[in-house]
């Protein structure tokens, strides 16, 4: 069967960056209290692939391991900023697995931008 490309991600294979793992470990303790064992999975994620639209998403692989996207469940939803832009900031598991860090432009951009700080992100 041939393998399916998704032309919105770019295959990625290189471990996380201090700030994602920052960000994700704050999204985990401030999202669904049921979620909080997925911490025990930081030092073992990677990144698998990143979108290509020029926003930093990211997609993990779970020692090695590429998560599947489909059946993704939310597990922590924020709001936060990058350079005076308001963005979206939502983490995703699936199968008890994290799987996706997700981050978006609230007013819509097709400029490339990164992460928020930690200090900008609040809850709704």
């Amino acid at each position: 069967m041939p393998e399916v490309t998704n032309p919105y991600r770019e295959p990625l294979k290189r471990p996380l960056t201090q700030h994602e793992r920052d960000l994700i470990k704050w999204l985990i303790e401030h999202g669904d209290s049921r979620a909080t064992h997925l911490l025990s999975q930081l030092d073992r994620l990677s990144v698998a692939s990143k979108c290509t639209c020029g926003c930093p998403t990211i997609d993990f692989a779970l020692d090695g391991e590429p998560i599947a996207s489909k059946g993704e469940q939310l597990i922590s939803d924020a709001l936060g900023e990058v350079d005076g832009m308001p963005v979206g900031v939502m983490l995703f598991q699936t199968d008890d697995r994290l799987s996706t860090l997700e981050v978006y432009s609230l007013p819509g951009t097709k400029m490339q931008f990164g992460l928020p700080a930690i200090g900008s992100i609040h809850g709704y």
